[in-house]
């Protein structure tokens, strides 16, 4: 919620940038997304559901994105993740995590959390919108369990991953629908990441589009130890949002 609140303090800005920039598209906005795990760490079969008892609950996320008519120039989005997870349970099929293997009752935590910086282009469409580009994802996150034996495995890299996003707005109603993806996969790991939504533009003020969006996002992730050496896990983080979003 404090970052849907920083969110809407930061459209207070736009109007003062917009008038420097005229022919400049500035967007902001936030959400609210109720996130359910599901998965499992694939060579011990330990479920991050029902046996590390994994929840996650309602996370935040923040995006801003900056949009302008020079075709060559690429479009510029920042957006930023929260996607932590924790639990209690107990392992009866050890697992190894990162050169430590795992057993009995634990404590765990999955924090995938991360950072987009994505350039992208837009197709002169009327009414319908395409973008396409590339998308630079930041992990900033971890996985810990604490047990009998402790372990834990960094998730501080950079990977590059595919970006679309389609919409579609509906003549005289302020309701727009659009769905985006950002995915990439090398060997037997892969990543996706899906989100459709609607939202609804009110007519409040002037100049600066005030929308209320709800969607639904899924995240996929699978990991093999060929090609990330600390962990071989398959996980499926996803469920419905609420948030807000402002165009001027």
């Amino acid at each position: 919620m404090k970052k849907i609140l920083t969110a809407a303090a930061l459209a207070a800005t736009l109007p003062q940038a917009a008038s420097a920039l005229p022919l400049v598209d500035l967007y902001a906005g936030a959400y609210y997304w109720d996130q359910t795990v599901s998965g499992d760490v694939v060579n011990g079969s330990a479920d991050l559901e029902d046996d590390l008892n994994l929840d996650a609950g309602g996370q935040n996320v923040m995006y801003v994105a900056f949009e302008h008519p020079i075709p060559v120039i690429p479009n510029v989005k920042i957006k930023s993740t929260e996607m932590s997870s924790d639990g209690s349970g107990t392992v009866t099929v050890p697992f190894d995590l990162n050169g430590t293997t795992v057993t009995g009752a634990v404590d765990s935590k999955l924090d995938l959390t991360h950072t987009d910086y994505t350039l992208y282009w837009s197709l002169p469409l009327p009414i319908v919108t395409f973008d396409f580009g590339l998308t630079a994802r930041q992990f900033d996150g971890e996985m810990t369990v604490v047990g009998a034996t402790n372990a834990a495995a960094d998730f501080d890299f950079v990977v590059p991953m595919g970006y679309l996003n389609a919409g579609v707005d509906i003549p005289l109603t302020g309701l727009s629908l659009a769905a985006n993806l950002n995915t990439i996969a090398y060997g037997d790991t892969s990543i996706t990441d899906f989100d459709a939504n609607m939202t609804y533009v009110l007519p409040l003020i002037p100049l600066l589009d005030v929308g209320i969006s709800a969607g639904y996002r899924s995240f996929d992730l699978e990991l093999d130890e060929a090609d990330f050496g600390d962990l071989s896990a398959k996980s499926t983080i996803a469920g419905p949002y609420l948030g807000i979003s402002l165009h001027l």
